[in-house]
């Protein structure tokens, strides 16, 4: 696996030690690009679209790393701070739970061991990602069918089967499969997806409307007419995920 690389340090001489430490024993990071200063960063960070970020602390009179990770507040990449600074890794550390905290001068097996932290947070992002994509079903009539999960508009507990409403072509269609609720569920976790009641798991995609019904609530989807159960137990969750939702799809 091959990471894409961004090295923000204001010393040239410690980027191109970190470039030549990282070329000789670490050939799986490909450096993207470098940055100077924090308005450096951020503008190369929009260009790269780095997997991992080597980040410095100090960067004076321009700013600090923590400035430049203000202006990513749901960032795609990780980072791995660089700096010669060991006061400043509570802060990071509470800032954006870095992949690594290294202190300057650090070894090459120092390195080597955040960089395989790096790779694996990547590879497991990735499979998650890929898994979110499309899903796997056993339909009780038609067998295995693969389903993108763009089109499920909710799922629904049977007993112990389940009822996958799907939109697709225009249409609505239910597959049955013999999985329980709570498996797709554990599935689709870190997903659009959101358990807004013991029997329904419903793409945040399809909300058109949430109306209350005394402590309980029904959610209005799309296309009109489907609508799915929200219990008092889910509420909270299921209005913060809402609203979280809503705010990254706007």
């Amino acid at each position: 696996m091959t990471l894409r690389a961004l090295l923000v340090d204001d010393e040239m001489g410690a980027i191109n030690a970190l470039r030549n430490m990282l070329h000789e024993y670490c050939p799986q990071v490909q450096i993207g690009g470098i940055a100077a200063s924090v308005q450096e960063a951020i503008s190369a960070a929009a260009a790269v679209q780095p997997d991992i970020v080597f980040l410095d602390i100090q960067m004076p009179p321009l700013g600090s790393g923590f400035d430049f990770l203000q202006q990513f507040p749901d960032p795609t990449f990780g980072v791995i701070f660089t700096t010669a600074y060991p006061k400043y890794a509570i802060q990071a550390i509470n800032t954006i739970q870095p992949w690594a905290y290294l202190v300057k001068p650090f070894s090459v097996s120092e390195l080597k061991k955040a960089v395989a932290v790096a790779v694996d947070k990547v590879y497991e992002r990735n499979k998650r990602e890929n898994r979110a994509k499309s899903l796997i079903i056993q339909d009780s009539r038609k067998g295995t069918v693969v389903i993108r999960l763009d089109h499920i508009i909710y799922c629904k507990a049977a007993g112990s089967f389940t009822e996958i409403q799907v939109f697709r072509a225009g249409k609505v269609e239910t597959i049955t499969t013999s999985r329980n609720l709570g498996e797709y569920d554990n599935e689709l976790a870190d997903t659009q997806f959101c358990r807004t009641h013991h029997s329904y798991l419903v793409n945040l995609n399809y909300v058109r409307r949430f109306e209350r019904t005394g402590r309980n609530g029904i959610v209005h989807l799309n296309p009109p007419g489907y609508f799915a159960r929200v219990s008092v137990a889910k509420m909270d969750e299921f209005l913060v995920a809402l609203e979280k939702f809503t705010q990254l799809a706007g």
